[in-house]
């Protein structure tokens, strides 16, 4: 199977751990984890990398949200990653809790980490798995809700986006994007 790279973003660290905007993270950290698979610090970029041995290449960028396109470039450049083998995990407070979207392409919608990696890449065309953790309240800033913690209540719709994403993941590891628009276009519940 030919290389591929998922960048989870988020932002590293224990405070940062278990929030809305780490979504990413906790995405390829379960995935990672699921096969036994050890991350190390990546010497081409600002990152943490594993890989499956199916030779698909798990990052988290450690540059901040921010500037996560830095650290997907850089590996998308040493490893000579077509962007049709890449694809990012993002948070969206566009989307309700527990709604998945996955597109081939598209705007940031705001979103710093995309707009990062846009610029990076200078292009709109890579593939994104956006999972929905809802808006704050009127009278909440949205910089400050995506990074609070999930609710306990909150916790068991994240386990099971995660599952979707990672299910979606290997849908379009095995079959292509088309294949994978299925599982990674749908609303879970707890």
């Amino acid at each position: 199977m030919e290389v591929g790279l998922v960048a989870g973003l988020g932002n590293e660290g224990r405070s940062y751990e278990g929030t809305r905007h780490n979504f990413g993270f906790e995405a390829v950290d379960r995935m990672a984890a699921s096969q036994g698979l050890r991350w190390e610090k990546c010497r081409h970029a600002d990152a943490w990398l594993a890989e499956t041995p199916d030779h698909l290449l798990l990052l988290k960028p450690t540059t901040m949200m921010n500037a996560s396109g830095e650290a997907i470039r850089a590996v998308l450049d040493w490893k000579k990653i077509p962007l049709k083998n890449f694809m990012v995990i993002v948070d969206d407070i566009d989307l309700p809790l527990g709604r998945l979207r996955l597109r081939a392409e598209g705007s940031s919608g705001g979103h710093r980490g995309l707009e990062s990696l846009e610029a990076h890449l200078g292009t709109q065309a890579y593939a994104r798995l956006r999972a929905g953790v809802g808006r704050p309240a009127e009278n909440r800033e949205a910089a400050d809700y995506v990074l609070e913690k999930f609710t306990p209540e909150e916790r068991p719709v994240v386990a099971r986006m995660v599952e979707t994403a990672l299910r979606a993941v290997e849908s379009w590891r095995t079959g292509g994007l088309e294949a994978a628009f299925s599982v990674g276009n749908q609303k879970v519940e707890a």
